[in-house]
């Protein structure tokens, strides 16, 4: 499964259009590589961007509660109103609608932050200080990373 690696930083132009990478656009999976879905990031004021499968699995997440529940409700509304799928130009280019924009605080240029499974949208600054906080935070929690077993391929050694 392609990942979401790296960090690039893109102009925007002024009518918000933007080239995603092309290493992002390749990650997408066979059959979604023709548009993304964004959305406002849950934790940062940051723009999150994946594919429509990661977000069948968010919704899939939902049924974790009882469907008429406060919990269920706020978290459905909160997330899926706020998705938008955009369509790639000719040129891999996304046109970020200007409310995200805003949120994300991008005006002329536009970090790309691979998270894996994910990727996030920058504003340049606002980036570089959040992954300073991060890479300090991981080095006060490494004990913490773990490899998980390989139960699919027979294995079973969890080595740290």
């Amino acid at each position: 499964m392609p990942l979401f690696m790296s960090k690039y930083t893109n102009k925007v132009d002024s009518k918000g259009r933007v080239s995603v990478p092309a290493q992002f656009r390749s990650a997408l999976p066979s059959g979604f590589q023709k548009s993304i879905v964004i959305y406002q990031a849950v934790n940062h004021n940051a723009i999150e961007c994946c594919d429509l499968l990661h977000i069948e699995k968010i919704n899939e997440s939902f049924e974790g509660f009882a469907p008429y529940s406060d919990e269920h409700d706020e978290f459905s509304l909160a997330l899926m109103s706020g998705l938008v799928e955009l369509t790639f130009d000719g040129n891999g280019r996304i046109i970020i609608p200007q409310e995200l924009m805003k949120f994300a605080g991008i005006s002329e240029y536009a970090t790309f932050a691979g998270k894996g499974k994910t990727f996030q949208i920058w504003e340049p600054e606002a980036f570089n200080s959040e992954l300073e906080i991060a890479r300090n935070k991981v080095k006060e929690k490494r004990s913490l990373l773990r490899f998980r077993a390989d139960n699919e391929n027979g294995g079973g050694n969890d080595r740290s």
